[in-house]
């Protein structure tokens, strides 16, 4: 992180303790909660790719997540997240050669 962008995390932080009344505990806190939230557009998701597949396939490949952290996430066991993923690839590839 660079130097501006400490200062600038410093300033974010003191602004959120003094508005919500939070120790400086509480509020780094809330930003570390928040640093691990994911976010997973609606733009993943298609007819030809069930849900579990899509997310899976999405945090796999665009965010990088293994398959432990994606099952942990999701609270599914690593064997779910892998079938899910495994047939999403496989019918990516069946779409993609038509």
């Amino acid at each position: 992180m660079s130097k501006s962008s400490s200062v600038d995390v410093d300033i974010l932080l003191s602004n959120i303790q003094k508005k919500f009344n939070l120790s400086k505990k509480e509020a780094m806190d809330l930003a570390k909660e928040r640093e691990e939230e994911i976010s997973i557009p609606v733009s993943i998701f298609s007819p030809d790719l069930g849900m579990l597949e899509s997310i899976s396939l999405y945090l796999k490949d665009e965010v990088g997540l293994s398959f432990n952290e994606i099952a942990k996430l999701l609270k599914r066991d690593y064997k779910t997240i892998w079938t899910s993923y495994d047939k999403a690839k496989k019918k990516r590839g069946k779409h993609a050669k038509r």
